[in-house]
């Protein structure tokens, strides 16, 4: 397993917790109801699944959100303000049989006191809570400099301040390195990446954000791209691991790609799966050729004539990164849609 490089994609920004999003307020900065961001990841599980988180709602005093994973995860957390503030426990992860509520810890970054802390002093307490049984290694964090970091929010590439941290944690004879990126910002101390070591463990987990949306409809831009640069990109479309079983919650974007077909009825589209270089070149096509069928059929049963709908795949062939990292095997997993009316 490679170790990542420096981060190269998404970041998420959160509001403090003393205030109320309101509409003037929405963006891909601040948590509000449908933002989603999209993680890869890797653990002892396999390499390369995606996580999507989705915040459900956010008030004063704590933000619901749902989570699922490409793995068959599906599953709920309630975040408090009260944590993000002070919290020195981190929770690595989601899992069914975990509590809805964790008081005392933080799920997305580390909290504002202990950015502060480490701010101060260079170091600051941290304790992990590790599996669904609740099991934790307590350590510390060490700063151990700042960067900025160019990170892709909805299409856009931006920079944004980030510290290096490392952790060191011990529980009897069990122990613990990481490597992390957070988001440098008293507001918003997001955990960007993680690289983390257990020695009981035979594989490194490894975990980045990479992609964050505003959860606002993307028949605007998608409908732009198409008109001019006759293709489109889509990055939103959930499967099931390993698999072209498209997940509920694609509902959304292929709504958004039929009303876009709908109200421009002369264009056709050819749909090409793509996928990262993980496994057997071959076996990779047929998965990209059957995920680009599988939505194709899904845009068929939203009342899209099939005659205006072409597939194919490329498997590992036409790569838009780096294969790598796990950000650049995400961004080569990818549907694109391809207008052939021209």
């Amino acid at each position: 397993m490679m170790r990542l490089k420096v981060p190269a994609l998404a970041a998420l920004v959160f509001a403090s917790s003393s205030v109320v999003v309101g509409a003037r307020d929405l963006g891909p900065f601040q948590p509000h109801v449908g933002a989603e961001v999209t993680y890869a990841f890797s653990n002892k599980y396999g390499p390369d699944a995606e996580g999507t988180l989705r915040f459900d709602t956010v008030q004063r005093d704590g933000n619901r959100v749902s989570y699922w994973s490409s793995r068959g995860l599906n599953t709920t957390r309630y975040l408090r303000s009260a944590d993000r503030l002070d919290a020195a426990t981190f929770v690595l992860g989601y899992g069914e049989r975990m509590p809805n509520v964790i008081p005392g810890s933080t799920t997305l970054g580390m909290s504002i006191a202990t950015l502060e802390k480490l701010r101060a002093t260079g170091r600051a307490p941290w304790t992990m809570i590790y599996d669904q049984k609740m099991r934790s290694i307590p350590g510390t964090l060490y700063l151990k400099g700042k960067t900025r970091l160019p990170l892709i929010i909805e299409n856009d590439l931006r920079d944004v301040p980030a510290i290096h941290v490392v952790g060191e944690f011990r529980e009897g004879d069990r122990t613990a390195t990481a490597d992390f990126y957070f988001h440098d910002d008293r507001k918003s101390p997001a955990l960007i990446q993680r690289f983390i070591k257990m020695s009981w463990e035979k594989e490194p987990r490894e975990e980045r954000i990479v992609r964050i949306t505003a959860g606002r409809e993307l028949r605007s831009e998608m409908e732009q791209a198409l008109s001019t640069l006759n293709r489109y990109d889509l990055y939103g479309l959930h499967f099931a691991f390993d698999k072209a079983r498209l997940l509920p919650q694609s509902k959304q974007l292929l709504d958004d790609i039929a009303v876009t077909l709908k109200n421009n009825p002369l264009w056709s589209l050819r749909i090409v799966g793509h996928t990262d270089s993980i496994g057997d070149p071959a076996y990779n096509l047929k998965l990209s050729k059957q995920r680009a069928h599988s939505v194709a059929k899904a845009l068929e049963q939203r009342g899209i004539k099939a005659s205006r709908l072409t597939t194919a795949g490329a498997g590992e062939t036409e790569p838009k990164a780096s294969n790598q990292t796990l950000e650049g095997r995400a961004q080569n997993r990818r549907v694109q849609l391809i207008r052939t009316d021209r």
